[in-house]
């Protein structure tokens, strides 16, 4: 019995160690942060460096930063590149100027858009969307992302102080 049992048990641990990223990526949580002059959006695990994709702005600014740490590892940095933000049946032909991302070896890139842009009324009524950077492929969740609440964010001037 004992040894039916240790198989199982072996085989969790196993996957756990090999599987260090999915596992991460079930922890995510999509996380809305203002501060004085910022706003945020984050897709990752909260108190750690873990984030697959992070949104954010200069309040008022009505302009949305869009950045992936893990662009591609095939991605020079320092370059505009095509990539592919897939929602529903739509595909988003988009560029951003890349970057060395020394954590993950990888290359990171980031797009700006206007907070007007049509991309996001259709990310606000999606479950989910996927991008495609180079080799690179992922999909990210967006229930409860509150993509809605960050735009209110970035489009209205933060009250005078």
């Amino acid at each position: 019995m004992k040894r039916l049992l240790s198989i199982p048990l072996a085989a969790a641990l196993c996957c756990a160690f090999l599987m260090p990223g999915a596992a991460r990526a079930q922890e995510r949580e999509w996380i809305l942060d203002a501060a004085d002059e910022d706003a945020f959006l984050v897709f990752g695990v909260p108190e750690t460096d873990d984030v697959g994709v992070s949104l954010w702005c200069k309040l008022g600014s009505a302009r949305v930063k869009l950045y992936f740490p893990e662009g591609s590892p095939d991605l020079k940095p320092d370059i505009t590149a095509p990539y592919e933000l897939i929602v529903g049946a739509k595909k988003h032909k988009l560029s951003g100027r890349t970057t060395a991302n020394d954590l993950t070896g990888s290359t990171s890139v980031e797009t700006e858009l206007s907070a007007d842009d049509p991309l996001w009324a259709e990310l606000i009524k999606a479950d989910r969307f996927t991008v495609k950077i180079g080799k690179h492929e992922l999909t990210y969740p967006l229930v409860d992302a509150g993509i809605d609440n960050l735009l209110k964010l970035c489009r209205e001037k933060p009250a005078e102080q």
